[in-house]
């Protein structure tokens, strides 16, 4: 398995696509934060409490995972191991860790990148960070990594790169978008759709245990599933 993670990851790392993705995070991070939010509040920890749960772009995160996954259904690469006599287990979980890692970056990248457009106009005065930030980032972290289970189990049920990038996509922008608009209330407000709005122990207490539940439901239905699949 060691070995394999070294091949996924030196994948990832030469995933061009990703970095086009970081960059058009930053771009429309600092944009945002320079142009809009710089005008609406004044500090950047009041920047950062508006958008560490904005969910806008989260289908970046979306395509990406399922660019990155199913190029490997299409391409053969996960015939050739299972071939070779790697386990199932081994293939699924050597890829959910760069995927589950890139949403995280994409996101925070976001993040910091509209914290520094509001900082560059108005500078870094006003109120500070808090120790319940930090747990309310974790919280983010946790909620992202079980958004992009859900995206690799959708991916791994398509085996195709087109219909996944499609379908997960669409399903994102729906899920956590279009959603927002129509369901309101605690259990949406708790799903990994809606990143948890604030720092206080009511939200980010459920919010983590629903975001960890998501994963591991997410990561043994993508098992079963492949598992049983016949991979061509």
């Amino acid at each position: 398995m060691c070995n394999q993670c070294k091949v996924t990851f030196f994948k990832f790392r030469h995933f061009v696509l990703f970095y086009i993705a970081v960059l058009c995070m930053v771009g429309c991070g600092f944009s945002y934060g320079f142009v809009r939010i710089s005008d609406i509040v004044g500090s950047v920890y009041y920047a950062f409490s508006i958008v560490n749960s904005d969910t806008s772009l989260l289908f970046l995160a979306a395509l990406i995972t399922a660019w990155f996954l199913g190029s490997d259904f299409s391409n053969r690469t996960i015939h050739h191991e299972i071939t070779l006599g790697y386990s199932r287990w081994s293939v699924l979980f050597v890829r959910e860790l760069p995927v589950l890692l890139s949403g995280v970056i994409l996101h925070f990248v976001y993040v910091f990148s509209v914290v520094l457009g509001v900082a560059y106009k108005n500078g870094f005065s006003g109120a500070v960070f808090e120790t319940a930030d930090i747990l309310w980032c974790i919280t983010i972290m946790l909620q992202l990594m079980g958004l992009q289970s859900v995206i690799t189990m959708i991916t791994f049920i398509c085996a195709k790169a087109p219909a996944a990038i499609a379908i997960s996509v669409s399903f994102t922008i729906i899920a956590c978008n279009m959603l927002s608009n129509f369901w309101d209330g605690t259990f949406y407000e708790m799903t990994v759709f809606c990143l948890a709005g604030d720092n206080t122990s009511a939200t980010l207490l459920p919010a983590s245990i629903v975001a960890v539940i998501t994963i591991v439901v997410s990561i043994s239905s993508t098992y079963l599933i492949f598992r049983k699949r016949e991979i061509k």
